[in-house]
């Protein structure tokens, strides 16, 4: 006999259930819900003393969950490594924070799962895993509120899914394959925000290669609601959605994001299970065209760069990140294998890392 529905949640950690409560009634019942940040620093840590920091946090904030051990790689491992801290599915006693150290000490992975906290959150986790103090100079949209409610934003959404869902990168991939590709592209710092990374993808859509059908083009960008730059390790996340209509000036991206009202939080359950149900039946019309994160300017003594690989999350999926330091802008691709095979992932971000640097 299959146990009940109330007997599986039974055997959940309690920050388990909290975490997928938090995301029950969102976007992909097929993705993991986890994110990513790679931290490369300037002189090495040390992986008892990342352990030791990331246990103490995690005493202090229970939603955490457990404390994770950290695994020391070897450079040639290190893209293995992150596509495990990133995208590794969370079991019903998983830790909820993962953590991966270069064996020379100056790269550290910090993965979550995005119901316990988001990018700022993650950048709050890796600080006090190096032991110093991140911040960034990004600004969240405080108490702005969304134009409808939850009921009343969800039928919108279905109606749209039904009659104009959104443009889709095209690609060829193995539809088997569980695996999921990240990639970055690093260069000295450049002043370019979330205007020029949606300018950047936008622009690369429009070529022939990546698009297959007339439709237009949505992208959902990560927001938050924090109003300082002291980052705490938890979960204030909001959501833009930017529709594209035909003919819309690219230059005039930035005054759109910033006039745009955030999508109502989600109740934070799973409605008994039928919400992953109700997605599952209309994922291939859902979603957006891509998610888009930007973390700002990060400063932190000895920080040389900073990587921030959204969730992947809705149908052939594509995650671009953003983040700077005083040195260096990093932008970064996420995509499934099963959508986009090894080589198209490579052009990919060439052609948004060419877009955006150019």
């Amino acid at each position: 006999m299959r146990p009940t529905l109330r007997a599986r949640r039974a055997r959940l950690d309690p920050a388990v259930r909290g975490a997928r409560e938090v995301v029950g009634m969102y976007g992909d019942p097929d993705t993991t819900w986890g994110i990513c940040l790679e931290a490369h620093v300037d002189a090495p840590v040390a992986a008892d003393d990342v352990a030791d920091r990331v246990a103490a946090l995690c005493a202090r904030h229970a939603h955490l969950g457990h404390a994770p051990e950290v695994l020391v790689v070897a450079a040639d491992g290190w893209p293995a490594a992150r596509r495990q801290v990133a995208s590794a599915p969370y079991g019903p006693s998983s830790p909820l924070v993962r953590l991966a150290l270069t064996d020379d000490g100056t790269r550290l992975l910090v993965g979550a799962h995005h119901g316990v906290i988001d990018g700022l959150g993650l950048l709050a986790v890796a600080g006090g895993a190096l032991g110093r103090g991140l911040r960034t100079r990004a600004r969240g949209i405080g108490d702005r509120a969304a134009p409808y409610g939850f009921l009343g934003s969800s039928v919108r959404r279905l109606g749209e899914a039904l009659t104009d869902p959104p443009a889709r990168f095209a690609g060829d991939g193995d539809a088997g394959s569980p695996v999921e590709d990240l990639s970055s592209v690093t260069r000295p710092r450049v002043e370019r925000g979330t205007a020029h990374l949606a300018r950047a993808v936008l622009s690369t859509h429009a070529e022939g290669r990546w698009r297959r059908t007339g439709r237009r083009p949505v992208l959902v960008i990560g927001a938050s609601r924090r109003t300082d730059d002291l980052p705490q390790p938890d979960r204030q996340t909001a959501y833009l959605r930017l529709r594209v209509g035909t003919g819309v000036d690219v230059e005039s991206l930035a005054p759109a994001i910033a006039q745009l009202r955030p999508e109502p939080d989600f109740p934070e359950t799973s409605a008994g299970g039928t919400a992953p149900l109700a997605v599952r039946l209309l994922s291939s019309r859902l979603g957006a065209t891509a998610m888009l994160s930007n973390l700002g300017l990060v400063s932190g003594d000895g920080l040389l760069s900073v990587t921030m690989f959204p969730a992947s999350s809705g149908p052939r999926s594509v995650a671009v990140g953003l983040a700077s330091t005083s040195v260096t802008t990093t932008l970064s691709l996420r995509t499934r294998r099963r959508d986009f095979g090894v080589e198209e992932h490579a052009a990919l971000v060439q052609a948004l890392s060419d877009r955006f640097f150019a």
